[in-house]
C-alpha cells in the first residue's frame, strides 16, 4: 500500500515536470523563432568600433568564471563521485546519505551525464556563437533551432551552450530534499538555475553564447537530471518512520 502511494506520487512529480518541459520547449520555441531577441540581448555587449566583444578577453570573465570557477565546479563533480563511490563500497547505517543513497547517485550521474549529453547534442549542431555572426563581425548568418540552415555554411556547433553545464548539472542537488522538505528543495533548485543562468549570461557577455543557447542547454539538463532520478529509483526513497516528512 505504501509502495503504491509512492508510485503515485512519483508519476505525479514526472508527469507534472513532462508537462512544464513542453510549455517550455514550445515558449522557447516561438519566442525566439519569432523574434530578434538573442541579438537584441547581445548588441550590447559588442563593441562596433573595435569589431570585438570586450569580456571576451576580461579577467573576470575569461578566467575568473570561464577558468578558476569551471574548475571549482569540476572538483565539486569529483567530490560528489568520492562520496557516491565511498558510500556504495561501504554503506552508512545512519544519517542523510543512508537514506538519501538513491538521491545522491543522481546527482553524481548528472555530473556526467549533463555535459555528456549537451556535448553530443552540440557536435552536429549548425548554429553559430555570436562572435562568428555577422551581426558582430563574423561570417555567419543569425538563424534560431527552427529555422533552415543556410545552404553551403559549416556548422558553428555552438549550440546548445556547453559551458552552462558545468554548473547546471548542480540542479540535482535540489532533488535531494524531495519530496519531504518540498520549500528547500523549490529554494535550492531556483537559486542553483539562477547561479547556470549566471553562468551562461557570462557567456553571453564575452559573445560566446547566445540566451537561446542557454536556456535550451538548461532545459536539456532538467530533462537529463529528472531522467537519472528515475533511473536510479530515487523516489523510492523517503523519511524514515522516525524522521517524518516535514516542510520545516
Amino acid at each position: 500500500m505504501k509502495h503504491a502511494g509512492v508510485g503515485a506520487r512519483a508519476r505525479s512529480f514526472y508527469l507534472w515536470n513532462a508537462v512544464a518541459l513542453a510549455l517550455a520547449a514550445f515558449a522557447l520555441g516561438v519566442v525566439f523563432h519569432l523574434t530578434r531577441l538573442d541579438l537584441q540581448l547581445a548588441a550590447p555587449y559588442y563593441d562596433a568600433v573595435n569589431h570585438a566583444f570586450p569580456w571576451r578577453y576580461a579577467w573576470v570573465s575569461k578566467y575568473l568564471v570561464h577558468r578558476y570557477l569551471k574548475y571549482a565546479l569540476l572538483l565539486l563533480g569529483v567530490a560528489v563521485w568520492a562520496v557516491a563511490l565511498t558510500r556504495w563500497r561501504w554503506p552508512a547505517r545512519s544519517g542523510f546519505l543512508a537514506t538519501h543513497r538513491r538521491r545522491w547517485w543522481t546527482v553524481a550521474l548528472s555530473s556526467v551525464l549533463v555535459p555528456t549529453v549537451v556535448a553530443l547534442l552540440r557536435r552536429d549542431s549548425a548554429m553559430h556563437c555570436p562572435w562568428d555572426v555577422t551581426s558582430f563581425g563574423g561570417y555567419a548568418p543569425y538563424f534560431d533551432l527552427f529555422s533552415p540552415v543556410p545552404a553551403g555554411l559549416r556548422g558553428g556547433r555552438c549550440f546548445p551552450a556547453g559551458f552552462v553545464t558545468t554548473a547546471s548539472w548542480t540542479l540535482a542537488f535540489a532533488l535531494l530534499w524531495f519530496p519531504e522538505r518540498k520549500r528547500l528543495a523549490f529554494a535550492a533548485g531556483v537559486a542553483l538555475f539562477a547561479f547556470a543562468l549566471a553562468m551562461g549570461w557570462v557567456q553571453q557577455m564575452r559573445g560566446a553564447h547566445f540566451l537561446s543557447h542557454t536556456l535550451w542547454s538548461l532545459w536539456i539538463s532538467w530533462a537529463v537530471v529528472l531522467l537519472a532520478h528515475a533511473a536510479t529509483g530515487a523516489w523510492r526513497e523517503g523519511a524514515p518512520p522516525s524522521e517524518p516528512a516535514s516542510g520545516r
